[in-house]
């Protein structure tokens, strides 16, 4: 089976989804299928993805809102593949079926398109979108100046994502098969896209091969950045009445937005960091006991989960979306309402108090019980059966 891949980017760059591309990849490979990713984007992968064929494909245009020429290599890869499996690039779906006449698989890692911002959250009215009450314009313009951005880009957004950006959903529907992340994701994104096909399944992503890192501080880690949607302003009001309590401090990455502040932060016990890797990344893993993940959006299927219970570590997150799926019944994990600071302040009291010796144990508890929970081959398996199921 030729598997065709496309992606904008490819991780390291990028988030979630990226990673989870990355890592089917790796999987088909090892399933004997045969994969090569056309991407859009000009960094050098080759390091991290040396095994595989890459092409860089040229595009017009910006962000998602891109024309994709049909070159003579292009052409070549979409004869060469028995799949196309698509996780960006959706407006290239009609000319694969009609031109090509190719199975295509789309694999929706966050809410676009059914939300063209991609969270089906109303951030201005703090609730999840309901599929009946959207004014998306309103939305959208409250998005982008929550994130700082100037009038005239705010603007420009509102304009493209409440008319155009709500095309694709139109382009989606033309996929022979959509592959969802969690249950959570997919009932939510069904209600708001009711006409989609009935082709839609449910694959838990692959987890990442991380080691345990012991715990050797007594610190707390928050890893989602200035971002409204993950919960930073809710964590900041909890973490105003419980800091004076405890020795502890709270690290926070990507958080370059706000480094001019850094020494206000540093006063409230608040480490800033940028975007962490490598051995920076291991040793702020060190100094904290706890992760925490108070999104007030509905998460598909964060990573962030899934890798502070690999690395060994008690988890705050947020009741929503597909982090129940993940992680209930774990003994090291405590979920709370969203948007809620008391609830979150009470949460975080639990972890700051907690011995470290109970921390360590509780950790392995909840990197044993994520291991028992997920399957990379049954994952893999079951996008492979997807494939099949398109092509016969």
């Amino acid at each position: 089976m030729n598997v065709l891949i496309l992606s904008k980017i490819l991780w390291p760059e990028g988030s979630g989804g990226e990673l989870a591309t990355h890592l089917y990849a790796r999987l088909l490979i090892e399933n004997d299928v045969d994969v090569k990713v056309a991407i859009s984007s000009t960094p050098n992968y080759f390091k991290v993805w040396s095994e595989l064929p890459i092409y860089k494909i040229p595009v017009l245009g910006y962000g998602k809102y891109t024309i994709v020429p049909m070159f003579k290599k292009l052409r070549e890869l979409f004869e060469w593949s028995d799949i196309v499996y698509c996780t960006d690039f959706f407006p290239i779906i009609p000319l694969i079926k009609q031109a090509f006449k190719k199975p295509v698989v789309t694999h929706i890692h966050s809410y676009f398109p059914a939300c063209p911002i991609g969270s089906l959250y109303n951030l201005k009215e703090g609730s999840t979108c309901k599929p009946d009450d959207k004014n998306c314009s309103k939305c959208i313009w409250y998005y982008e100046r929550a994130y700082t951005k100037t009038f005239s880009q705010a603007l420009i957004s509102m304009l493209l994502n409440s008319t155009i950006g709500k095309g694709f959903l139109n382009l989606v529907m033309l996929a022979d098969a959509l592959v969802f992340v969690s249950n959570a994701q997919r009932d939510l994104f069904l209600k708001h896209a009711p006409n989609l096909p009935r082709q839609s399944y449910v694959i838990y992503n692959p987890l990442p091969d991380i080691p345990y890192i012991p715990v050797e501080g007594d610190d707390l880690g928050y890893f989602g950045g200035f971002s409204p949607l993950k919960g930073f302003h809710v964590l900041m009001h909890a973490w105003f009445k419980v800091y004076d309590k405890h020795n502890s401090r709270l690290h926070v990455s990507l958080a370059e937005k706000i480094f001019k502040h850094q020494a206000t932060f540093e006063k409230k016990k608040i480490i800033l960091y940028g975007r962490l890797s490598g051995q920076v990344y291991d040793r702020v893993y060190e100094n904290i006991k706890a992760v925490l993940l108070p999104s007030v959006v509905p998460e598909a299927l964060p990573y962030v989960v899934s890798e502070a219970c690999l690395r060994g570590r008690l988890l705050i997150a947020s009741k929503v979306g597909g982090i129940p799926e993940m992680v209930s019944g774990f003994k090291g994990v405590l979920l709370v309402k969203p948007n809620d600071a008391d609830a979150l302040a009470e949460a975080l009291d639990w972890a700051l108090s907690m011995d470290k010796s109970e921390a360590v144990e509780l950790g392995l508890k909840n990197r044993e019980e994520i291991l028992k929970r997920f399957n990379n081959s049954k994952s893999a398996e079951e996008l492979i059966r997807v494939f099949e199921r398109v092509s016969s």
